[in-house]
């Protein structure tokens, strides 16, 4: 077995199918998916773990979850705003429909947290998925990741998470944060998420840093490899 097929990660989870499919996985190739194969996986779990249609229906609505009752008066409100602004003469006020559009982001947004927050692991996972077309631009939603990538219960939410904040890694906050969390995070699943994460989507400075935590053995010794190999360069 080559040098990168030997990641003696350990395995967090007692349940024995789990383990046996873990220890199937050493024999499959190490090759990185794609993004859209990872997007188009976690849409994929995310319907497995719907209960039931309705429930989608509804959760797609926004009539669940502690938001649930704001956004059905948000989306009344806006029909009604939508209905007077199509009733009035032709020349709608461009401040009137720029002030609609700017509703129908705002509801959005709380929608996705609200979904970020929820205690069902697949509406969690939904809210992932919509989290990454506003995370670039939306410093809340950003740290809701984070917390995601960080701390909750469901190893595929998290790595979901993880991969969602690629496009915000640039930012100077967000970025920080990052590399904060890597530093400190004591599972070495996180850190491997972590460090891919940088690997892919890492600025010079922060590659830099990331190869300072290898060399000063503040990484998984497995990942100290990944990430001399990764960049390059032989292991110390």
């Amino acid at each position: 077995m080559s040098e990168e097929n030997e990641f003696n990660l350990p395995f967090e989870s007692e349940d024995a199918e789990e383990l046996k499919l873990w220890s199937a996985l050493e024999d499959l190739p190490r090759e990185a998916p794609s993004a859209d194969m990872r997007r188009s996986f976690y849409r994929e779990l995310e319907r497995a773990t719907s209960s039931h249609w309705s429930e989608r229906i509804r959760d797609w609505l926004g009539f669940s979850g502690n938001m649930g009752w704001v956004t059905a008066t948000a989306c009344v409100l806006i029909g009604i705003s939508m209905g007077q602004i199509l009733g009035e003469s032709g020349d709608a006020e461009p401040a009137r429909l720029q002030a609609l559009e700017e509703s129908v982001a705002l509801l959005n947004r709380e929608l996705i947290l609200d979904r970020l927050q929820d205690s069902v692991a697949g509406k969690r996972l939904r809210g992932v998925i919509d989290a990454e077309s506003v995370v670039q631009d939306d410093i809340e939603v950003a740290r809701a990741l984070l917390v995601r990538a960080t701390e909750d219960s469901v190893q595929s939410v998290r790595y979901a998470a993880i991969d969602a904040l690629g496009p915000s890694l640039g930012s100077a906050s967000i970025g920080i944060e990052v590399m904060s969390l890597l530093e400190s995070a004591e599972s070495p699943l996180v850190q491997l998420a972590l460090v891919d994460l940088v690997l892919r989507n890492g600025s010079n400075s922060q590659l830099e840093y990331l190869l300072q935590l290898a060399d000063t053995g503040r990484l998984h010794p497995d990942l100290i490899k990944h990430v001399n190999k990764s960049l390059g360069r032989e292991s110390v």
